[in-house]
């Protein structure tokens, strides 16, 4: 391998040999002529070879220069060539990207905009995992994590995207109408409550409420669990029970009246999702493109 100090040295060399002026190649490499002199200088010397007939007044090349020049220039604009490829190149989108993400984060968020984004870049190949159970990107192979910011792991980069989520508590007419009324979280251990645990866990997660700046956490019991948050409102409408679920994924059914929004006093706010990568990992164009995309979005 040719080392660092030789391969600046032949590059100043083809550079004086092309202009045949020391002064100007030392404005073009923001140096003095001092040390573009000392460069050629110290060149020779590795070589034993005088390269530049010089006077106060004009430079030329000796013979053993014009062989070198016409050895090394070919050499050093191929070499220029490949790079400026290679930086064309890294400027495409294309490519594929891994993606894992949450079900809900996936119903929300991606998709919605993965058609947009394959519509805009038609040389990207998008693989999609959907699971609710925190995976390795390095393990797992994944470019992406679309996940809840409360299972954020060490050692990623997370930007948030979507904003904040609000958790809410919903039942179906059919279900207030014949069961107690519920004032405060208390009531619910009264009343038949949908369970929802982390697929590949047992138990079911307690529900969270605020007052007054205050969170209280609050075990709750029901004759239905399930790892799927769509199964839970889904059954909520039903008239199986009460669930916990987020604002935002039952919008609708509140607005056409499937769901009525009780404990509203009560409700919580919490980070939502995160769109995460492997801290210090190469990142494609492909993978910088969606990653903009989804935050604009």
């Amino acid at each position: 391998m040719i080392s660092r100090t030789h391969f600046l040295a032949l590059n100043t060399f083809v550079m004086v040999a092309e202009k045949l002026n020391f002064r100007a190649v030392a404005d073009q490499l923001g140096v003095s002529a001092s040390a573009v002199s000392q460069q050629i200088n110290g060149l020779e010397e590795d070589l034993g070879l005088r390269l530049f007939n010089r006077t106060t007044r004009s430079v030329s090349l000796t013979e053993d220069g014009r062989a070198l020049y016409l050895q090394t220039a070919p050499l050093l604009e191929n070499l220029s060539g490949a790079i400026r490829q290679a930086q064309s190149r890294s400027q495409i989108i294309q490519g594929s990207i891994r993606i894992h993400a949450f079900r809900s984060a996936a119903d929300m968020l991606l998709d919605s905009k993965i058609p947009f984004f394959l519509a805009a870049f038609p040389d990207v190949h998008i693989d999609v995992a959907i699971h609710d159970s925190p995976v390795d990107l390095i393990a797992g192979g994944y470019d992406l994590s679309l996940r809840l910011g409360e299972v954020l792991a060490p050692g990623l980069v997370a930007v948030p995207v979507g904003g904040p989520l609000h958790q809410i508590v919903v039942a179906a007419p059919s279900y207030l109408a014949v069961h107690d009324r519920i004032r405060q979280p208390e009531d619910l251990i009264h009343h038949n409550c949908i369970g929802w645990r982390w697929p590949g866990t047992v138990t079911p997660e307690p529900w969270q409420f605020a007052y007054d700046g205050q969170l209280k956490t609050m075990p709750v019991s029901g004759n239905l669990v399930v790892d799927d948050r769509e199964r839970q409102y889904q059954a909520a409408i039903a008239g199986v029970g009460v669930a916990q679920v987020t604002e935002e994924r039952v919008r609708a059914h509140l607005a056409s009246g499937a769901l009525h929004r009780i404990l509203e006093t009560w409700e919580t706010e919490f980070a939502g999702y995160y769109l995460c990568w492997t801290a210090g990992r190469s990142m494609s164009p492909a993978m910088r493109a969606f990653i903009d995309a989804l935050r604009r979005a």
